[in-house]
């Protein structure tokens, strides 16, 4: 009963408007006040605060602000130059120079919504006066910077280690060849697309233009090969690898490309507040969340559940993931994760599914929620940049949505397909 009323109001207080994060405390408190009356209200702030004391979430702080210099430091320009010489002359080119440059910038912002401003505003213009439709041009943007949180750095695979006491560093190399068969996927898509309705390559630029355009962006391109190999080498933890980006950053920008001014840095430095505050105030109350639901033992319930259907790991993983597809459509992913996380990971290691295959799965999973309506912000983002309508990218979205699926497909299906590198590097 006080499971349901747990839901049911924050439920209800979302339907009305509140935001998610204030949903989730205030259905957390109300909860407690039914089945626990005479509980000290301290209790409350104490689990908000255990969720954000801890160092690891450090490194959410230093990968946003390590992100934002890079991108005010003249990095996406030079990112878009490299994409272009690599893969423009194929057909539909300077589309799969978008899902290309969102392959190389997510080594850099680990952020879906940077990637889609970032690139974006290179690419969509630059698309449109190549004969491509605006509508094309933003459907490709937004669906490809999902790939942005899945190849390393990722903050959303940060927040699932913290809410999974899993390894970053594993969550890091998980990442990598999953958004490697998103890119694929989608540049499948666009090579077809562009195929039928006859839009342009650029000439072949010759290896010397290639070699000219990746020395140019090398220097940006060098910076996951530091922060995956200092965490993996044991060099350093994920929280001082987010340091080191920062630093590299801001040397690389101010004075390597000399585009980085003081007032960018200003601004990266606000930017980066914003987005750790919303990331910090989400983990604080996923961890008042988590141990309610513990306490109630939802995620027995749950389990229960899931087993009066079936009890075969892969056909429950199955309908784990079609439910969390769903509550990505209306859930900001970080809000989502926190909520899924503590339910449904007990369930599955109990089953013997990896939880960091678990993970890799429910961050592909809710990226795709950011491309689609009503919540997906990336549309209303990308259609803002190209100055078209929403319902036009929607449409345009939609082959790329199914490239996105049939990506996650392939994850679900294919275990090795995510957990074959972090095996490697344990000697699994």
């Amino acid at each position: 009963m006080t499971a349901l009323i747990l839901v049911g109001t924050m439920v209800l207080l979302a339907l009305l408007g509140v935001r998610l994060v204030f949903a989730i405390i205030i259905a957390s408190v109300v909860a407690l006040l039914v089945y626990r009356p005479n509980i000290p209200f301290a209790v409350v702030a104490q689990q908000f605060l255990s969720g954000i004391d801890n160092f690891l979430l450090l490194a959410v702080a230093f990968f946003f602000l390590a992100g934002e210099l890079m991108n005010r430091g003249g990095v996406t320009r030079r990112i878009v130059a490299f994409a272009q010489t690599c893969v423009g002359h194929i057909r539909g080119g300077l589309g799969h120079v978008n899902v290309l440059s969102s392959v190389f910038f997510s080594g850099i912002s680990g952020s879906a919504v940077a990637d889609t401003a970032a690139v974006g505003s290179v690419m969509i213009p630059a698309m449109e006066k190549s004969g491509f439709s605006r509508g094309f041009a933003a459907a490709i943007t937004q669906t490809s910077s999902v790939i942005g949180p899945i190849i390393p750095p990722s903050i959303p695979m940060i927040v699932y280690a913290v809410l999974a006491q899993v390894s970053v560093g594993k969550m890091f190399l998980a990442g990598i060849v999953p958004g490697l068969v998103v890119a694929l996927c989608l540049m499948a898509v666009v090579y077809v697309i562009s195929v039928i309705r006859n839009y342009p390559s650029d000439p072949w630029a010759g290896f010397g233009a290639i070699a000219r355009a990746g020395a140019g962006a090398l220097v940006a391109l060098l910076t996951p090969v530091i922060i995956v190999g200092g965490i993996l080498g044991g060099i350093m933890t994920a929280t001082e690898a987010g340091a080191v980006a920062v630093a590299y950053a801001f040397v690389v920008g101010k004075f390597w490309f000399r585009e980085l001014t003081w007032g960018g840095c200003f601004t990266a430095l606000v930017e980066a507040a914003k987005g750790t505050a919303t990331v910090l105030v989400i983990v604080g109350a996923s961890a008042l969340f988590a141990w309610i639901v513990a306490d109630l033992k939802v995620s027995t319930m749950a389990a229960e559940a899931i087993f009066s259907i079936t009890r075969d790991p892969f056909w429950v993983l199955v309908l784990v993931m079609l439910f969390v597809l769903v509550i990505g459509l209306f859930l900001d992913p970080l809000a989502a994760l926190v909520i899924v996380v503590p339910v449904f990971l007990p369930t599955m290691v109990s089953l013997g599914i990896d939880p960091i295959h678990f993970g890799v799965l429910i961050v592909l999973n809710l990226m795709i929620g950011l491309t689609t309506p009503p919540v997906g912000y990336l549309i209303y983002l990308s259609a803002y940049i190209a100055r078209e309508r929403p319902e036009v990218v929607i449409r345009e979205s939609l082959p790329f949505l199914a490239a996105l699926i049939v990506a996650l497909l392939i994850c679900l299906v294919f275990p090795a397909v995510v957990l074959t590198l972090p095996n490697l590097y344990s000697g699994g």
